[in-house]
């Protein structure tokens, strides 16, 4: 087929010239011009210059029916040229109806899913053969071919570059699954093609060539702004990956720096939707510039949550993209709590690429939780900084969990589902099976009514405890009031402390909030210590609002604070010091996690220095919008697990939200830029 039309193209060119009269009397006069395009034809012996001053009829530019006139039998041409067009023009009317129903049916275009319904047994697009029908009649009334078949050979051409472009980005990306079955297929000879398509849209006509990328581009822009929930497996998505793996590989081999430390934090959050304020504040802090994981740890028997893992893992993912909250979910199945995170402390992450701050919701319910579930959170803590991971806890009053919402309003929509599915049923089926229906309906709505009066209406304070629990729920994901940021940095623990909330104020919904610092100091160098922070924090290029310095930290907490901390202990102490030692002895192996009386004497000063911070921070960071403070590490073996809740609970007791925050001692702050 090429061949023909090279050949065609060639035996026309070599025997009709470019401008001609018509006239076989213009013949060539000694002493008078000849030149211009009129050059072929002067060799031949005619003068056709006046083509150049005035328009010609006849000749390749001029005449349309050249083809006509060169060949041997003429009405043939005029039979091929309709064959042609006719064929083209019904393959077009077919082809393009369907094509563009595909294309309604991906509801890319929104407007468009009008013409996504087909007709008949065999899907016709009938609406798409009137939209045909009605462009072609448009085009046609124009009535000058020469006006439309630029236009309409820049689309072909637009589509030819497309293929071929597609062709070679799908071999670029090396994807297994491209597959050219071609022999001499070549991913480069695909590029040219490309490359000439889009040259000769420009030879044929500049301005419908602009016109063409104008809607091409503005097409794409479309659907990379709206990202339809459809799946085509494109070759974008291939090279996107083989990047990813090629950054990732090349990252791994680089050390890293603390100029380029930012925290990329794995959040315990549970299910995705379980505690948003955990998951936004953890947002917050990587945004789309760190990582952040948002974990899940499944407890039980392997055979029954393999089934909930799975289903879960597509589900919490595709949450995470639809709330546009930029983090990736991960779940593990162990037999405990404790075991599963440290499964996802150890293997999370890919290369560089890797968490390095666990972020968890402070365990509100730790006194009724049991002794195992407590000893699983507070190992938790021990094995991140054991692991070399920053540790951060979030307290929230209200609390962080909303799984019984999330629960209620999943079987609302459910019953609201399985309601709308019988009232369809309904009306399909129409009078033939009315009785049984509404029989049926009368059925569902009383299990209805007996689901909800076994549970007995909501009380109103449960009422009232709920709608401040998502209220809290989603004060981090709007725009924070003007206020402070609250930070006492208490110890040196790397500068995590002090980074976090710096990066806090650097994110939109937090720009009104100013940073204050607050630190211990000694009695009578307030002011010498004041200047040293103000001195280092320039070094660190942060700004802050106020610094203070707080010189009575180690004076002994007020009776009745320290009143709120023994009650809050006293079922978990052994009060063994009233026994003799025997019994004594015998009540420390019944009982070897309750606090004894010698480790409440030999901890008792940092105990007394929890109870303190908290009348500090009810002092001065009541109004805060959050508060940030180093959080007091426990030693292994030698604090019980109880007491050590205790100090944490104490501390942050009828705060506003409040972040405990403690680094790996790593630095993550630098003087250098």
């Amino acid at each position: 087929t090429g061949v023909t039309y090279l050949a065609v193209a060639l035996c026309v060119a070599a025997t009709v010239v470019r401008d001609a009269t018509g006239n076989a009397t213009d013949l060539v006069i000694p002493g008078v011009a000849c030149n211009n395009s009129a050059v072929a034809a002067c060799e031949l012996g005619y003068n056709f210059s006046s083509c150049a001053v005035d328009t010609c009829k006849f000749g390749l530019m001029n005449n349309f029916q050249v083809m006509t006139m060169v060949s041997g039998f003429g009405p043939l041409i005029i039979a091929g040229t309709f064959s042609a067009t006719l064929s083209s023009a019904l393959a077009s009317l077919v082809s393009a109806p369907k094509v563009f129903q595909a294309l309604c049916k991906d509801n890319i275009y929104k407007a468009l899913h009008f013409f996504a319904k087909g007709h008949g047994k065999n899907n016709e697009p009938i609406r798409g053969y009137v939209l045909t029908f009605i462009i072609s009649v448009a085009f046609i009334l124009i009535g000058n071919l020469n006006t439309i078949a630029p236009i309409i050979s820049n689309f072909f051409l637009a589509s030819y570059a497309l293929i071929n472009f597609s062709c070679f980005h799908a071999s670029y990306a090396k994807s297994p699954g491209w597959r050219p079955a071609y022999k001499y297929y070549n991913m480069w000879l695909s590029l040219l093609g490309a490359l000439l398509c889009c040259v000769v849209m420009f030879v044929i006509n500049w301005w419908a060539a602009l016109l063409t990328y104008g809607i091409e581009i503005l097409l794409y822009i479309y659907v990379t702004v709206k990202k339809p929930d459809v799946n085509w497996g494109s070759s974008t998505q291939a090279v996107t990956f083989v990047s990813a793996v090629s950054n990732a590989l090349s990252l791994a081999g680089v050390e890293d720096h603390v100029k380029n430390f930012r925290p990329q934090i794995l959040v315990l959050t549970g299910s995705a939707r379980t505690r948003p304020a955990l998951l936004d504040l953890a947002h917050s802090f990587t945004k789309n510039y760190g990582l952040c994981l948002t974990c899940e740890v499944f407890v039980g028997p392997r055979s029954e949550i393999y089934q909930e893992m799975n289903a879960g893992m597509e589900k919490n993912q595709q949450w995470l993209n639809k709330t546009k909250r930029k983090a990736f979910y991960a779940g593990v199945a162990c037999d405990n709590f404790r075991e599963g995170t440290e499964s996802l402390l150890l293997a999370s992450g890919l290369g560089r690429m890797r968490p390095n701050t666990l972020m968890i919701g402070f365990k509100n319910n730790w006194r009724t939780a049991g002794r195992d579930a407590v000893q699983s959170y507070v190992g938790v803590l021990h094995d991140a900084l054991d692991f070399e991971y920053g540790t951060v806890i979030l307290r929230i009053n209200q609390g962080l969990d909303v799984s019984h919402l999330v629960a209620e309003e999943e079987e609302m929509l459910k019953a609201a589902r399985e309601q709308e599915a019988l009232d369809n049923q309904m009306m399909t089926n129409g009078g033939k099976a009315k009785g049984l229906f509404r029989k049926s309906r009368n059925s569902s709505q009383q299990v209805l009514t007996t689901r909800v009066s076994v549970c007995g209406p909501t009380p109103a304070q449960v009422a009232k405890m709920n709608e401040k629990l998502m209220e809290a729920s989603g004060q981090f994901k709007k725009k924070q009031p003007k206020g402070t940021i609250d930070v006492w940095w208490l110890f040196d623990d790397g500068g995590l402390t002090l980074l976090l909330p710096y990066i806090l104020t650097t994110r939109k919904k937090w720009k009104d909030s100013k940073l204050r610092i607050f630190i211990a100091g000694q009695p009578g160098r307030s002011d010498l210590d004041k200047e040293e922070m103000k001195s280092l924090l320039k070094k660190f290029r942060i700004k802050c609002s106020d610094i203070n310095v707080i010189d009575d930290i180690h004076i002994k907490p007020r009776s009745d604070s320290l009143k709120n901390l023994d009650d809050m202990i006293k079922p978990f102490c052994l009060h063994e010091g009233s026994k003799d030692m025997i019994q004594a002895d015998v009540m420390q192996k019944e009982h070897p996690w309750k606090i004894t009386d010698a480790e409440l004497s030999s901890f008792e000063e940092k105990t007394h220095l929890q109870v303190r911070l908290n009348e500090l921070l009810q002092e001065n960071s009541k109004s805060a919008n959050l508060i940030v403070v180093s959080m007091p590490i426990a030693r292994k073996e030698s604090v019980s697990d109880f007491l050590y809740m205790a100090w944490l609970d104490i501390l942050t007791k009828n705060l506003p939200p409040t972040l405990l925050i403690r680094g790996n001692h790593k630095s993550v702050l630098t003087f250098y830029s």
